[in-house]
Parts: structure tokens; C-alpha cells; sequence
């Protein structure tokens, strides 16, 4: 159950070609506004403002208008993307000004909100009305900006790193990209960037050379990882699992229970009750959840994660932290591909409802998820759109991203492209609710070229304030 083609269009290659520009009118002679020379934006001076500024001689010009959406988009006949992105919205602009400042309340109506992590595809043009007919002359490149944020925790706050991290289940890998053979470059990346808190996707119960067979001396994939992590980390750090026995009787029919949280525990004090064993069986349904499958599917489709209540052993604070796998179906149809979207945002509804009753008491809560969707696909977002409109934010937020113009899918690839738009495709979102403030650094981990990468996903961290 992997997501293998993730983005059907490259921004990039599409800029390259030529296709996100308008075509030329050679019968529109003088009519036509004067060409706009230069184009950029950037945040404002308070949360949630966009200042755009832009160069034109305005010649033949009646307005400006500004056009966004969250998805690619273009005007010309030639090019694939549609001619609006989803959630579209214009904005007209008087022909005197070179500069315009998206207000707040205008950024969040066109879907990027203050804490989204949300980008704007943007594009301006020049409008000329004469009589019934109206000429225009757009600046030829699409374009991507990321609304100002909040200012990053206050003093006195909870400092944490955070990362997520899709590991690929030893049920799939193979030759050097079997579970086994990657299972120290996996502990590398984790200590590497001083993590304390680890929401794992595809990290299995089952055994680590991927056999049909029982655990025996071979470990599981999921003690394998902490047993290298402690191998590597000597004295400096003490990684433990929430769980790594089974969430489910393995006698039943399930889907992938690879949802997992990994901590120091060192720093971090698990407070919540997960027992592995149900009797002498090694399995027990604590600290896991079950998602939403659609009418028809079997339980093989129904995806399991992970939840638990932690302390920092330096000053008591207290938080909650979740780990999901959404639903990895998506389809070329209309219908069917917004019918996997939906479910998406189901499955998110649930994590929220979860939440919500496991924390009366009202305790920051971190999440760690593969969406397996991403803001540029054209059927939706709804699984990151539920979860910010329940007031989680992204940590992709942040005033220092690195590495947010590749995707952090890298299906094991030598080299990953880079996007020309500026945003890659990133389905592992670290999120954040009841944080102070917005995350200070997001960083989707990678190299280029990598020959022998840990995961066919990069690991994501993020410095939060709770």
C-alpha cells in the first residue's frame, strides 16, 4: 500500500516549457496593457499579511488584478493545469500601485490561514477595458508565497524537536532496501537531528526480515529500531516505543498498524498505561485507534496509529502525542479521486474527536502523520484542511524551512527534482495544537544525490514551544 506517483505534474517542468504563460495577441496592437516586468512577494510586517510589489509602466492599464489558489494553475490553451487553482480568489488592484498588502482576513479566505503552513499560487495582470472588451497582459510565471506567521514561542515555554518519519514496513523492502539492511541509517537520521519525540509511520509489529513467520530470535521491526537507536546513542540518549507488539489480534483480518511513537526517555515521561500483551498473546489494543474505511472496504484497508500522554522530566509540562497514516488511494477520475479525498478528511475528523475526549485537561497536543496527500493535488487537501480548521498547526509554518521546494518523498530515488515553484509535495506534516506560537524550524531531511536513502521518505523535524 505505497503512494509510488504522488504529483501527476511538475510546476517546474512546466515553467521550464513555457506552459504557465499567457499567449501572445499579435492582433491586440496597442490595446494592450503594458507589459508588468518584474513580480514578488513575501510576508508582511503582522501574522497572516502578504506584501506584493510588482514593475510596470501602466500604459493602457485600468487595474491590476491579482489572481490565487491553492493549487497550480494557468490561462494558457496549451497548458495541462486549470485555468483557476482550487479555492480561487481575485483581487483588484488600483493602476497606480506597485505594491498591495493581502490583509489577514483576505489570506485566510483564499486557504492559507495563519499557522496552515498553506502557500498561494499567485499571478498578476494587467486589465484594460475598452468599451465591451477587455485586454490583458498577465506576468507569464505563477508564483508561490507563504503568508506571515506568528512569532515563535515565548519565554518560559516547553522547547521540543519534533520529527515524523514514514520508515517503509519490512513487509515491502527488498535487497538493500530491505528493513534490516536499513535499519542503522534509519537510527542515524533519527539521532542525527537530537529528536525527542518520533511519530513513526510503517513501523511494523511484524518480524524484521519481513517474514510470514514467527518473531523468534529475529526481532520486530518496530524493537529492531529501538534496540539500534540505543546502539548508536550510547549514554546520550534513551529511546524507547510506546508499543511494539501488535495493536490487534493477528488471528483477524487488519490493515497496516505501522502508526508508532518513539521518545527519549530521558527527557520525556510516558504517562499513559500501554500495555503489550493481552494475556501471554503479544498483542493489546492500548494507546492505538483505528481510522475510518469506506462503506465496502474490508478490514485489511483499516489503518491503525498511535496515542500517549508524556511529561517533560525537565518542568512537568504535559502533552499528548498522535501518530496517523491516511488512506494512500488516490485516482485519476473526478469522482473517485474526491471520494478518496473525503475519506482523508474523515479520517482526520476522527484523530480530532479522539483528541478532543482523551484530553479534558486541555494539554498541547503534537501530531505526526503521513496524509499521503499534498496541497497541490487538484482533488483536495481535506485530510490537513480538518485539521487546521480544529486548530492544529503546521509546522511547515516556520519563519526557517529547509528543504521546502523538494518533496519529502524521495522513493528512494539517487536524486530528488526540485520544485520550480518553490514547494514540493509534502504528505509528512509534523502539527501542533495549544502550541505558543508558531514552530522557529522546519527542515524535510535530505541530500542530493543520495544513493543509499534510510526510507523511500524523508525524515521531517520541526523546533516547536508547547
Amino acid at each position: 500500500m505505497r503512494l509510488r506517483r504522488f504529483t501527476a505534474l511538475s510546476v517546474g517542468v512546466l515553467m521550464g516549457v513555457g506552459l504557465l504563460t499567457s499567449p501572445p495577441s499579435a492582433r491586440a496592437g496597442t490595446k494592450k496593457p503594458s507589459a508588468i516586468t518584474s513580480v514578488t512577494a513575501g510576508p508582511g510586517s503582522t501574522p497572516g499579511t502578504v506584501v506584493f510589489r510588482w514593475k510596470s509602466a501602466g500604459k493602457r492599464t485600468d487595474y491590476f488584478l491579482l489572481e490565487t489558489g491553492l493549487t497550480a494553475f494557468s490561462k494558457s490553451k496549451k497548458s495541462p493545469l486549470p485555468t483557476s487553482g482550487r479555492q480561487a480568489r481575485k483581487f483588484k488592484i488600483s493602476a497606480k500601485a506597485r505594491s498591495w498588502t493581502m490583509s489577514r482576513a483576505q489570506s485566510s479566505g483564499a486557504g492559507a490561514p495563519v499557522g496552515s503552513g498553506n502557500h498561494l499560487y499567485y499571478r498578476l495582470t494587467a486589465v484594460n477595458k475598452v468599451g465591451k472588451k477587455t485586454y490583458t497582459k498577465a506576468y507569464p510565471y505563477l508564483r508561490t508565497v507563504m503568508p506571515k506567521g506568528l512569532p515563535s514561542g515565548a519565554a518560559g515555554s516547553t522547547s521540543m524537536r519534533v520529527a515524523t518519519f514514514n520508515l517503509l514496513t519490512a513487509q515491502l523492502g527488498t535487497g538493500n532496501r530491505a528493513w534490516l539492511s536499513r535499519a542503522d541509517s534509519v537510527a542515524h537520521d533519527i539521532i542525527r537531528t537530537g529528536a525527542g519525540v518520533v511519530l513513526l509511520q510503517e513501523t511494523s509489529p511484524g518480524r524484521a526480515d519481513g517474514r510470514n513467520a514467527p518473531i523468534d530470535a529475529v526481532g520486530r521491526q518496530t524493537s529492531t529500531l529501538v534496540q539500534g537507536l540505543n546502539k548508536r546513542g550510547g549514554a546520550s540518549y534513551a529511546y524507547a516505543m510506546v508499543r511494539t507488539t501488535s495493536y490487534q489480534n493477528f488471528n483477524l483480518p487488519s490493515g497496516t498498524q505501522g502508526g508508532r511513537i518513539l521518545y527519549d526517555s530521558k527527557r520525556f515521561k510516558l504517562l499513559s498505561s500501554c500495555p503489550e500483551y493481552t494475556g501471554s498473546a503479544s498483542y493489546n489494543p492500548s494507546c492505538s485507534f483505528a481510522l475510518p474505511i469506506l462503506s465496502g472496504d474490508s478490514e485489511t484497508k483499516r489503518r491503525r496509529g498511535a496515542y500517549a500522554l508524556f511529561e517533560s522530566r525537565s518542568n512537568g509540562q504535559r502533552f499528548w502525542a498522535f501518530s496517523a497514516h491516511l488512506d494512500e488511494r488516490h485516482s485519476a477520475n473526478k469522482t473517485t479521486g474526491a471520494k478518496y479525498d473525503r475519506l482523508r478528511g474523515a479520517q482526520s475528523r476522527a484523530i480530532v474527536a479522539l483528541a478532543n475526549r482523551m484530553n479534558s485537561q486541555r494539554y498541547p497536543v503534537i501530531l505526526g502523520a503521513d496524509l499521503n496527500t499534498w496541497q497541490n493535488d487538484r482533488f483536495g487537501y481535506a485530510g490537513h484542511d480538518v485539521l487546521v480548521a480544529a486548530g492544529f498547526r503546521d509546522a511547515k509554518a516556520a519563519s526557517a524551512r529547509v528543504n521546502v521546494a523538494y518533496s519529502t518523498v524521495n522513493e528512494f530515488k539517487n536524486t530528488v527534482p526540485k520544485q520550480g515553484s518553490g514547494l514540493g509535495s509534502h504528505l509528512d506534516v509534523v502539527m501542533v495544537k495549544g502550541g505558543k506560537g508558531e514552530a522557529s524550524r522546519w527542515v524535510n531531511l535530505m541530500k542530493n544525490p543520495d544513493s543509499r536513502r534510510s526510507s523511500d521518505h524523508n525524515l521531517v523535524y520541526a523546533d516547536i514551544k508547547i
